[in-house]
């Protein structure tokens, strides 16, 4: 059940990557891909931001699938071949006696729903990202899907709703770095509150802010997804 502050951002994506799937969409070309992956074998799946305290501001990468894996010389579809890309994806994924057209088809799925997505509305995959609508991103989009790499950024820098601390790079946890960030789909009870270098908190409601330098602490309820706009 999607969390009510994120009502407004999930119902986008939801239907964005419904009509994704509906088309069937694939950039594979073979038809040995369209197969599901054998279930526990795929990438893992970045998991879903909690929106609550301590949380990890931006979606981490997935491990490599734990347990023996294909060497990469050995990584060969059933009919052509791969491509130096589709190598480097699938590189470390694939578990032995498992299809590896099936595995990439994973990352493919995710690239075409980032890209069908973003050519719409930018923010609304970088929000996909962010609350775990659209999985798998950190692994497909450097190796398959380059040109989505501004998409990535904006989540890798974003957070959702919550506590955060003020500090200079984003960290596992609760750690977000100053800047402009703002909110592109945010309720009605939207509002935040900074605490700076001081300790005086100031309040506000406005869907863009800007986080100081020196900051101690930034927290916001019914904003949903904050994107990184610009530096400090």
């Amino acid at each position: 059940m999607i969390h009510p502050l994120r009502a407004t951002a999930a119902a986008v994506i939801t239907t964005a990557v419904a009509v994704v799937l509906l088309t069937g969409c694939s950039s594979s070309g073979h038809d040995d891909t369209k197969a599901a992956p054998p279930a526990g074998t795929g990438p893992t799946a970045s998991a879903p931001a909690s929106g609550g305290l301590d949380q990890n501001p931006t979606a981490t990468a997935a491990p490599t699938t734990p347990g023996p894996t294909v060497p990469a010389a050995e990584l060969k579809p059933k009919t052509g071949s791969f491509t130096k890309q589709q190598k480097q994806y699938l590189t470390g994924r694939v578990p032995k006696g498992s299809d590896p057209a099936a595995v990439l088809e994973v990352g493919q799925e995710s690239c075409d729903k980032i890209k069908f997505i973003a050519k719409r509305d930018p923010d609304a995959a970088a929000s996909g990202i962010l609350l775990g609508q659209i999985t798998g991103a950190h692994d497909a989009v450097p190796a398959l899907c380059p040109d989505q790499k501004p998409v990535l950024a904006a989540a890798e820098h974003g957070f959702v709703d919550g506590t955060f601390t003020v500090g200079s790079k984003p960290k596992a946890g609760s750690v977000i770095t100053a800047g402009t960030y703002h909110a592109p789909t945010p309720t009605k009870t939207c509002s935040w509150t900074l605490t700076g270098a001081g300790g005086k908190d100031v309040t506000g409601s406005k869907t863009q802010v800007t986080v100081p330098a020196g900051a101690r602490k930034f927290s916001s309820t019914g904003c949903s997804v904050w994107l990184f706009s610009k530096g400090k």
